[in-house]
């Protein structure tokens, strides 16, 4: 088995259940993973999904410095910078800490879970920028994995 990304609250191509969706909640879903490739200090966790009608990306959900045997990301985590496991959250598109879920306005669009591992922890203070950790992260990653979540 290799390095893999999950959840316990859908499957790969599947659609996301109404209580992570912003009028169900808004809470964040459980993410798992298998075997992060040898040498992996952190992983980091960005959620994106692409506007149909005007072709933008935007950020639902920014986590890094996740350890990496913890094995899994809880659900409903807390809109906090840092959280229980020591993982930080950061911004996302709509300015908020932590996971921000799709909305109406998504419906029949695809979210996209990238989980990277990473060799070393980054050098970046709690509530950073999507754009921030892609930048730190660049020449660290060792191996990445999607899950995509249906809206």
């Amino acid at each position: 088995m290799s390095f893999c990304i999950s959840s316990s609250a859908f499957r790969n191509n599947d659609y996301i259940p109404f209580w992570y969706t912003k009028p169900g909640g808004n809470s964040s879903p459980p993410i798992g993973w298998t075997e992060p490739p040898e040498g992996t200090r952190s992983l980091a966790l960005i959620v994106t999904c692409r506007d149909q009608i005007n072709h933008k990306e935007y950020c639902h959900w920014v986590m890094y410095n996740i350890p990496p045997r913890e094995g899994a990301v809880q659900g409903k985590q807390p809109h906090n910078d840092v959280v229980f496991d020591g993982s930080l959250q950061g911004v996302n598109s709509f300015g908020f800490l932590g996971w921000d879920g799709p909305d109406e306005e998504n419906s029949g669009q695809a979210m996209v879970f990238t989980l990277y591992a990473i060799n070393t922890r980054l050098n970046l203070p709690p509530a950073a920028s999507r754009d921030d950790v892609e930048v730190e992260m660049k020449r660290h990653i060792l191996e990445q994995t999607e899950l995509i979540g249906l809206c």
